[in-house]
């Protein structure tokens, strides 16, 4: 005789969740998950805020600017004319964060065709490849970020593509003076124009600090995707008309998806890793220091030394190489004397099978042969010398 036994459909998912330890909401949807994506933004794995340095911890090149080129990590400044306003790193900031980006106008001054000032960053195409722009999966983003001014009303800023022909201005609004507002804003994928992918620009995300609304302007309605290059709305605040009007931006997230999600706030050690692909600079530390390189005289007139960068930099090309201060600044080390270079200069770099920059070599050059060619050397600066190395996009 043979025996049946029917047993009801068992479901692993259902009978966790029954167990007495309680799991708690969050444990209960991680279960039910569907998707490995799904339990990683639950859990909070994965890294999802695109943007690098959003909480403006790092500040390599220290200092402040009244034009462009970049301040804080990876956020770049464009000011057209230069002197207008100041940005600077600052302790006022929010709870939960210890700085933010200043921007301080330096006058009552009205832009005039063609003038613009905005400042955000460039997020490289490696990071930007997952959402898609450019066909019909785009995915919606969501901006959010902490702002703070002297001046209410509206502001805006954009999203665009690396041609700049393909543009989204959204806004913000300021409702107390001096205060600390948080913002959110989402924008919508953009199915079409071209973004690039890989190790180029794959957007741009940015602030509008001031423009003009005559001639020719970089100005234009919200909420829509726009094949033009703008830089914010018509009608929106512009610092720079202002004088002493300040602005402070922090906390900036930019995550997939249609709701902002609190800041993430990754270890000081990986943030620092993620700017430092992209400028890694050596000094300054005050007095007399040492260059972490250890080389040797290739010649009666060069001291070259090879160096290895703590991480991989943008591919794509050679680092940019930047010194400060004057050349007797840095010396050569060689057969115990110290010898002043009379200028630095970049030999090559070394790059990976992606193409990615793993490190370079360093020319120390005196204006006199009276190095030993073969022996060893090691680089030295004094003061606030540093040496500074860039893939910034």
């Amino acid at each position: 005789m043979t025996v049946r036994v029917s047993k009801p459909a068992f479901n692993l998912r259902d009978k966790l969740s029954e167990l007495d330890k309680p799991s708690g909401i969050k444990g209960n949807e991680l279960m039910r998950s569907e998707t490995s994506q799904e339990a990683r933004d639950l859990i909070g794995s994965g890294r999802k805020n695109i943007i690098i340095n959003g909480a403006m911890n790092f500040h390599q090149r220290g200092g402040t600017s009244t034009g462009g080129g970049y301040v804080l990590d990876r956020w770049h400044i464009w000011s057209s004319p230069t002197g207008k306003h100041t940005v600077s790193r600052d302790t006022e900031a929010p709870v939960g964060f210890k700085y933010s980006m200043k921007w301080t106008s330096a006058s009552a001054y009205t832009p005039t065709s063609g003038q613009y000032f905005y400042t955000g960053q460039k997020i490289e195409g490696h990071n930007w490849d997952k959402l898609e722009y450019g066909t019909a999966n785009a995915k919606t983003i969501t901006i959010s970020f902490w702002a703070r001014s002297s001046i209410t009303g509206t502001w805006s800023g954009i999203v665009k593509n690396n041609a700049q022909n393909r543009t989204y201005p959204w806004e913000y609004t300021i409702g107390s003076a001096d205060t600390w507002e948080y913002k959110t804003v989402t924008v919508p994928g953009c199915i079409n124009g071209t973004w690039l992918s890989g190790n180029s620009a794959g957007a741009w995300i940015y602030f509008c600090i001031g423009s003009t609304t005559s001639g020719t302007t970089y100005l234009g309605s919200a909420n829509s995707w726009q094949n033009s290059n703008l830089i914010g709305t018509t009608g929106s605040n512009s610092l720079v008309n202002t004088n002493g009007a300040t602005l402070y931006i922090t906390g900036v997230q930019v995550e997939e998806g249609s709701i902002a999600t609190e800041f993430e706030h990754r270890s000081y050690a990986e943030e620092l890793a993620l700017c430092q692909r992209y400028y890694i600079q050596y000094g300054p530390s005050g007095g007399l220091y040492r260059f972490p390189m250890m080389g040797e005289c290739t010649s009666t007139g060069v001291a070259q030394y090879p160096l290895q960068f703590p991480v991989v930099m943008r591919g794509g090309g050679t680092v940019s190489l930047t010194t400060n201060g004057s050349s007797t600044d840095y010396n050569v080390y060689s057969a115990n004397q110290t010898k002043p270079a009379s200028s630095i200069t970049l030999a090559d770099s070394f790059k990976n099978g992606t193409g990615d920059v793993w490190g370079c070599r360093v020319n120390f050059n005196r204006d006199s042969t009276d190095l030993t060619a073969g022996r060893a050397a090691q680089g030295y600066a004094s003061g606030t010398s540093i040496l500074g190395f860039s893939r910034d996009l």
